[in-house]
């Protein structure tokens, strides 16, 4: 077994992991751990479409039924539930009941992707099957054979800038109520883990359009070891996602177990207890007997 033999079942064996870890945090999230305004299953969604990502690296030639150029074309409008997902995550999480998505508007999107898609598997239109076992080593190549794979990542694109504009301005609007109200305890964690959340998997967009996106645009070949390192800054972003979630998970537990605790006093409160026990009664009644003054007044 040749050093790219042994790189390909390093790669193989990453997406498998990594597809494994995301869809066991997923199903903890979704059917173990609750939240009372129900956002943990949009979470459990995120993680769950993360771990589709991690297996589509083991899609190859040999594994596939149909041709892997229209195999992948087929899967890119999965990817756009994604930042809808999470927008709507972070607004239930800070918002709680008061806010109510409208999946329609936000998947609207992934529907008009995935019906243009079909469409042109259908018909064949942008799609030349016959030639798919060429080699795609640039993007002049691949308008010859697929316009889906060009026209479908670009919209992925725009769409994620925007939700990630809508979610910073989200995040944002939320800090200024933090900082008016002195910064409430569960919803600050809240906050920071939601924050967490976006910067991480921005930065994992980020790696991805620099080491797969923009090489292929500008003519270079995609290295199986760029996908690699996409896969695992991704596998690391998620052990990184799910310790910081236990740990802010135990803090907001201590922080209603120490809220329950403290019982404000109420009137009620007041009224039912006893301000002065007997023997304070019986002295103070002994010194208003004995005071002169208190004669003279009767």
């Amino acid at each position: 077994m040749n050093n790219q033999q042994i790189f390909f079942q390093a790669y193989w064996w990453l997406s498998l992991l990594g597809g494994i870890h995301c869809i066991g945090v997923a199903f903890y999230i979704r059917y173990i751990y609750h939240s009372h305004n129900n956002s943990h299953k949009a979470l459990a969604m995120i993680f769950a479409l993360i771990g589709f990502y991690f297996f589509t690296g083991l899609i190859t030639r040999e594994t596939t039924p149909i041709p892997i150029h229209l195999m992948l074309t087929l899967i890119i409008p999965v990817y756009f539930i994604l930042m809808p997902l999470l927008y709507i995550y972070s607004k239930q999480s800070l918002y709680g009941n008061h806010y109510h998505p409208s999946y329609a508007k936000h998947f609207s999107i992934t529907l008009m992707a995935a019906l243009m898609t079909s469409s042109a598997m259908l018909f064949r239109v942008g799609i030349n099957p016959k030639i798919s076992d060429n080699a795609i080593q640039s993007l002049a190549d691949l308008s010859q054979i697929n316009m889906l794979a060009i026209i479908l990542p670009l919209l992925l694109v725009a769409q994620t800038i925007i939700y990630f504009v809508l979610i910073y301005q989200l995040l944002s609007k939320f800090r200024k109520q933090l900082v008016s109200n002195n910064g409430l305890c569960l919803s600050d964690i809240r906050f920071r883990w939601i924050c967490l959340l976006v910067i991480g998997i921005l930065v994992n967009w980020i790696i991805r359009l620099s080491l797969v996106y923009l090489p292929f645009v500008i003519g270079d070949s995609l290295s199986l070891l760029a996908q690699a390192t996409t896969r695992l800054s991704m596998l690391v972003t998620v052990y990184v996602f799910a310790f910081y979630g236990l740990h802010q998970i135990t803090r907001a537990a201590y922080l209603r177990g120490v809220s329950g605790q403290a019982v404000p006093i109420t009137h009620g409160n007041l009224s039912s207890q006893q301000i002065l026990d007997d023997t304070e009664k019986a002295f103070i009644q002994d010194v208003i007997h004995n005071n002169p003054d208190t004669h003279i007044n009767k």
